[in-house]
């Protein structure tokens, strides 16, 4: 997760990114073992949750930055999905 915020710029000043990066891991763990979002599609469904932008957001929606850097907070999530 370390990595894939330096590789995606998920950081500016820094303050806020080992609580960024508490979350991201917090948020995989949650994603894998299925449960739910306010903004999760389906709450039927069993498995994983699929991680749109809009439930990648949802789940980190408690870490303010203010920086600004969410979207490359995002393309590290979606970094690290992709390769795990």
């Amino acid at each position: 997760m370390q990595q894939a915020f330096i590789e995606q710029e998920g950081f500016q000043c820094g303050y806020c990114t080992p609580g960024q990066i508490c979350s991201a891991v917090a948020l995989l763990t949650e994603l894998r073992a299925g449960d739910a979002s306010l903004v999760t599609a389906d709450l039927a469904r069993t498995g994983p949750v699929m991680p749109t932008e809009d439930e990648l957001r949802e789940r980190m929606s408690g870490n303010i930055c203010r920086c600004g850097a969410y979207v490359g907070i995002v393309g590290a999530l979606r970094q690290v999905i992709q390769r795990t």
